[in-house]
């Protein structure tokens, strides 16, 4: 994977009550829907909302509603954005897409992950001639999908037809993914540790206050012994690595 490819591709990490939740999100290819995507992760906006659709063998969905003393609340989001589902991603098992009304340019904070290949969302499918903006996809964590997907629902009326009862699924915090969340001395979040980490490890050596990416072992210093540890995986690989 090359610089640009990684730079154009955020990294998220979905802490749910099931288990987290890692996406990689493609900037390149829907860049409005990616940007209003972090912006909501970054403001701390889905911290504590609520997993509110689950419909197995199709998607689950969330980002829209909390719950405080058995009652909804929808938090106010950001104004719509243009739906970008002319870029060509498919809305199959793993992706993330954004949720949206009856209006094309309607999605604000609401988005799903597609549980199955559901090609009739795409906008060369779609009878709505636009369909649902694939934005992302999953890189690890499908599993916490698969078991989410699997939550009992209920009709509790007022549009909720598959509300997850009595088991609640929420996201406990949404943030970006920090440096060797999947793979310890793969600071770039690239999926296998190479001379771009060593570089950021080289760049903060010795450092014991400010950046302290590089702290692989969390003494709060870049040493020797971190050194350690990014030679003991060099060029290992993420399992999701191509």
């Amino acid at each position: 994977m090359t610089p640009s490819k990684q730079q154009n591709r955020p990294k998220v990490v979905i802490q749910t009550n099931f288990g987290d939740i890692g996406l990689e999100l493609y900037a390149h290819q829907a860049p409005i829907t990616v940007s209003n995507f972090l912006m909501y992760v970054n403001s701390g906006f889905y911290d504590g909302l609520l997993f509110h659709r689950i419909i197995e063998n199709f998607m689950i969905q969330a980002g829209g509603y909390f719950l405080s003393a058995g009652t909804l609340y929808q938090p106010q989001p950001a104004d719509p954005i243009v739906n970008e589902s002319y870029n060509g991603l498919s809305n199959l098992r793993g992706t993330i897409a954004m949720a949206r009304a009856a209006d094309p340019n309607s999605a604000t904070s609401q988005f799903y992950i597609n549980h199955v290949d559901n090609v009739e969302l795409d906008r060369s499918e779609a009878a709505d001639g636009f369909g649902y903006c694939v934005f992302g996809h999953i890189l690890s964590g499908m599993d916490v999908v698969d078991l989410i997907a699997q939550t009992p629902t209920v009709d509790i009326g007022y549009g909720f037809a598959n509300f997850p009862y009595p088991v609640l699924v929420y996201i406990e915090k949404a943030s970006v993914a920090p440096p060797g969340y999947w793979l310890s001395g793969d600071l770039t979040n690239d999926g296998i540790v190479n001379f771009g980490d060593f570089a950021i490890f080289a760049s903060s050596f010795s450092t014991t206050a400010g950046d302290l990416t590089a702290d692989l072992d969390g003494d709060s210093q870049v040493s020797t012994k971190d050194m350690v540890l990014l030679a003991g995986n060099w060029l290992a690989t993420a399992d999701w690595y191509q």
